[in-house]
Formats: C-alpha cells, sequence, structure tokens
C-alpha cells in the first residue's frame, strides 16, 4: 500500500505540516524543560522527570502528532516515514490528539492555573496542535484508503497507553491524571474512567472514519 506522501506531495499541505511540526517540537520541548526543572528543584533526578514527563497521554499524543507532521515534511529520509504517513497513522495521531483538547477542556483545565511558561505550553499542547492536527488530517487523509476496517488499528494506541499506564504505575506507584489514579480512587473507579476514555476515543475515531467515508459518496 503507498502512503499518503507518495499519493499527494503537495507543497502547501507539506509547508503547513512543517510549521505544524515546528510548533509540537517547541511545545514538546518547552514542557520538557519545565518538567524536568521542576522535578530536579524537589530534589529528584533526571531519570524520574522523564518517567514524569513520557507518563502523560498529551505527551504521547503530541510527540505522535509531531512525528508524523515531520515525516510529512521531511518525505522518505525521515525515520519511520512509511509508518508515519499510513492513513491508520494519522487517523490514530487526529483521534488522539483531539481526546487530548477534549478531556482537557472539559475535565482538566478547572484543576488548575498555568502561568508563564507553563500556560504557553499548555496552550500549544492542549489546544493548538489538537487544532492543526486536525486540519491537516482533513487535508491529507485520503478517503479512499480509511475504511472501518482499520477501527481495530486505531485503537491500538490507547489501549497500548492504558496498559503502560497500569503497569508504570505498579512499578513507580505515579499515576498521570486523577481520573486513573488507582492509589487514590482504586482500581475499579480507575478501570471505569478507563473504559469511558476508551468508548470517547472510539467515538472519535469512527467519526473521522465516517467523515472520511462520506467523502467517498462526493462527486
Amino acid at each position: 500500500m503507498s502512503t499518503i506522501y507518495e499519493q499527494r506531495p503537495k507543497n502547501t499541505l507539506r509547508n503547513f505540516a512543517a510549521a505544524a511540526a515546528l510548533v509540537g517540537w517547541v511545545a514538546l520541548g518547552l514542557q520538557l524543560w519545565l518538567t524536568v526543572t521542576l522535578v530536579l528543584s524537589q530534589g529528584r533526578g533526571l531519570g524520574m522527570a522523564l518517567v514524569i514527563y513520557f507518563g502523560f497521554f498529551t505527551i504521547l499524543s503530541n510527540l505522535l502528532a509531531t512525528l508524523v507532521l515531520s515525516a510529512w515534511r521531511v518525505g522518505p529520509g525521515f525515520p519511520g516515514h512509511g509508518w508515519l504517513t499510513r492513513p491508520v497513522s494519522l487517523t490514530t495521531a487526529a483521534s488522539a490528539i483531539t481526546i487530548v483538547g477534549l478531556v482537557y477542556f472539559f475535565i482538566l483545565r478547572h484543576t488548575w492555573q498555568p502561568e508563564g511558561a507553563q500556560f504557553v505550553a499548555d496552550a500549544l499542547l492542549h489546544y493548538v496542535m489538537p487544532v492543526l492536527m486536525v486540519v491537516f488530517w482533513a487535508c491529507a487523509a485520503p478517503a479512499l484508503t480509511i475504511t472501518w476496517g482499520s477501527a481495530p488499528w486505531l485503537l491500538l494506541y490507547p489501549v497500548s497507553y492504558l496498559l503502560y499506564v497500569f503497569v508504570r504505575g505498579e512499578l513507580v506507584s505515579l499515576y498521570p491524571y486523577p481520573f486513573i489514579d488507582v492509589l487514590t480512587i482504586g482500581y475499579p473507579a480507575a478501570l471505569r474512567s478507563s473504559m469511558g476514555l476508551l468508548v470517547a476515543y472510539a467515538l472519535v475515531a469512527g467519526l473521522y472514519i465516517w467523515l472520511k467515508r462520506l467523502q467517498t459518496k462526493q462527486p
């Protein structure tokens, strides 16, 4: 199966991907610096800072989106280009980062008041990048290659993330979000929240597949 990049090598779209990828790398780098600085100031090591940083669905989803955008812009020379530019990867990134924006807006933004550089990082990761990624997906993902058969593959990422979070939590007693914090709310409540997130993700992914399939019916 040919990649999206091979199907639609449009300069305008690639330039958009470059700009969006730059935003993504800046946001990820800024948040990494903020996380490392905070954790080191608490007397903990760099290793713990990285464990905390890479525990967030926000970070991993923004990283996936940024890699997809970078692969599109750079071309076949980018590591993992063939996989990152496939419709399933692109739609996974769009679905995941949509969930990032929705969960933050409706659930998490009320729990704290970031300021300064943290406010900038938050805005880029939770608002700007989701919009940029979804716009790119809408323009780049070829409708004919996104089918309902892709649905199970789209769910692989969130299921893997939740497994990772719970295993990681057992090992280091850290959970990235209060609604899946086993130490605070227990396993039953954390699992219910996880199932709710999977359902929300499945609905978003299903919506994106439906929208692209709808395009195939247009003249």
